[in-house]
């Protein structure tokens, strides 16, 4: 039987639990685990409590103040930032300082993705060492939705605010871990600074294993760094998943609805695996028509004969309660979407394309003005894409918006601005010249005209479905979605491979000509949307091609201002 890319895919949450289990059975005795909250729907991607219980781990606590444990081996899980590792030393201090019996406590700190150099300092002015055994615990990429696989630990603050690169080797070593499980790429193209430093770092992984061979098994390996295309983060999305992700909590694959929640799994939900990468407004005629099916279902079952109804029973029937029960869910979401919407939608997708286009801009501003109070990060999103699209935003525009904004929430956001501009979404311009959105070149509209990632609406109308800008009602093609498309065609467009070759921070390794095998990796680094994902699956579904997506993360454009805001 052949082994398929999902088959190998898979193989990633059993190296996890591998690691996982190998350090449980350095550590005799039933023990207590307690986990970091952001921690447990990871932990729980590749490892389940059936297996914990197998290997003595007796109770499972999130980490919080005032926890009582009972047994005598404690493993604390937790993240390497150096906030949550003294909370966990300051529960330890606290326990040794309790301890009135003679029986002896261990304890033990899984540290992840890695040990920090400055945590050995910490546990010695902490007074516990000798006290402590640490362990790094460094999880594969994690499976999420078919072929994306995520690192789940964002990294777009770390790289694009505080500039610091400190979990790039550990995505750089789950990279290897795909190549040993995928094979080495022939050809490699990285766009960005942190995309090279990824590859030097797998490259010296590379070089530390030689005796670790890996065959040519993956056509094209693209890396591209999130500030290359920011502007696929910020304009709205029109497809279900996206959406989704728009509206709802989403964590490791888990949607949050209320006080329930469902596994986002394709294989195992037949309805979101069909309409996750189709626009919403085709979704719900697709239930309909479901519900319209099952319900015939249950009223052909009323004239069943004995056999046939032991038939159905035996065939049929789990299968209609699992439909049934898919249905609920996703009518209700389409439900949910619609009314947090609301009729504005088709208005903001009017202003996001006049902004694309360099047009309006006193729509565009009057637009802004108008809703920051009531929807800040919808504003706020299209005032970082007014200032992307036109190479900043004029000075006093910007002060009268951040006036609003202030007056309105809070002069507690009095930074958010000047994060904003930390990180690349904001820029200010001068007054002097500039009244109206004006044609003049800058990167981002050089870079769009280059790789025409403005459709021409009068050629695609009639075939929307098979152009990647159907992820922005065709107002723009995701980066990402148009270098894989050249890189597939590269035998072909020899032209247009020449252009990507022109990007800034653009390097290319490894053999041009015909895509062979078949089989590409993309990897972003700083959070792929929902979008890209939608853009670059229609053309592998085009193109006959296999595709892994990779990333740090799954991001949206309100949960990067949100992240933004957090700093």
């Amino acid at each position: 039987m052949d082994i398929t890319i999902h088959d190998r895919l898979n193989a990633l949450q059993q190296i996890s639990q591998r690691k996982f289990i190998e350090i449980l059975d350095t550590i005799p005795g039933t023990k207590d685990l307690i986990i970091e909250q952001k921690l447990i729907k990871i932990l729980d991607s590749f490892i389940g409590v059936t297996t914990l219980k197998q290997y003595e781990v007796d109770k499972i606590y999130k980490l919080e103040q005032g926890l009582k444990l009972s047994n005598s081996q404690r493993i604390f899980l937790v993240s390497s930032n150096l906030i949550s590792c003294k909370r966990v030393l300051d529960q330890i201090q606290s326990e040794i300082s309790h301890v009135t019996s003679h029986v002896q406590i261990c304890h033990h700190l899984l540290v992840v993705p890695f040990i920090p150099t400055v945590l050995h300092t910490l546990i010695e002015e902490e007074g516990l060492s000798g006290l402590i055994t640490i362990y790094p615990l460094s999880y594969e990429l994690i499976r999420l939705d078919g072929n994306v696989l995520s690192f789940e630990n964002s990294i777009f603050a770390d790289l694009y605010y505080y500039k610091d690169g400190t979990l790039l080797p550990a995505m750089a070593r789950n990279l290897w871990s795909l190549y040993l499980v995928l094979g080495s790429p022939k050809l490699i193209l990285s766009f960005g600074k942190y995309s090279q430093q990824i590859l030097r770092f797998i490259e010296s992984i590379k070089q530390s294993v030689k005796s670790c061979k890996t065959e040519n098994e993956i056509g094209a390996f693209i890396l591209m760094d999130r500030n290359y295309d920011k502007v696929t983060t910020l304009l709205t999305p029109v497809t279900y998943s996206s959406l989704l992700n728009e509206v709802f909590d989403i964590n490791v694959g888990m949607i949050y609805t209320g006080k329930a929640q469902t596994k986002l799994d394709p294989d195992k939900d037949q309805i979101y695996g069909e309409v996750r990468d189709i626009p919403c407004s085709n979704v719900f005629p697709i239930l309909h028509e479901k519900t319209k099916s099952l319900k015939s279902e249950q009223e052909a079952i009323e004239t069943m004969k004995l056999a046939e109804m032991g038939q159905y029973i035996t065939t049929k029937l789990q299968k209609s309660r699992d439909m049934t029960q898919q249905l609920v869910f996703h009518i209700s979401a389409c439900r949910t979407i619609v009314d947090t919407l609301g009729s504005e939608f088709q208005t903001l997708q009017s202003i996001e394309k006049l902004i694309l286009e360099r047009k309006g801009r006193k729509e565009c501003l009057n637009y802004i003005e108008r809703n920051i109070d009531e929807n800040p990060l919808k504003c706020l999103r299209l005032l970082c894409l007014l200032s992307i699209c036109n190479d900043g935003i004029v000075s006093s525009d910007l002060q009268s918006i951040q006036k609003l904004h202030l007056h309105a929430h809070g002069y507690k956001n009095i930074p958010l601005f000047y994060k904003l501009q930390n990180v690349g979404l904001l820029k200010i311009k001068t007054d002097s010249g500039i009244n109206r959105l004006t044609d003049q070149s800058n990167e981002w509209t050089s870079n769009v005209q280059r790789l025409k990632l403005l459709p021409n609406n009068t050629k695609i109308e009639s075939k929307s479905s098979t152009c990647p800008s159907y992820v922005f009602h065709n107002a723009y093609i995701p980066l990402i979605a148009q270098i894989l498309n050249i890189v597939v065609n590269q035998d072909k467009e020899v032209k247009n491979f020449d252009e990507i070759l022109k990007l800034p921070d653009c390097i290319m390794n490894g053999q041009r000509g015909i895509l062979s095998p078949k089989i590409i990796v993309i990897c972003i680094i700083g959070g792929i949307s929902n979008a890209e994902i939608a853009a670059c699956r229609l053309i592998e579904k085009s193109m006959g091609i296999k595709l892994v997506l990779v990333s740090d993360s799954i991001i949206t454009g309100n949960k990067l201002i949100e992240k933004i805001q957090e700093i």
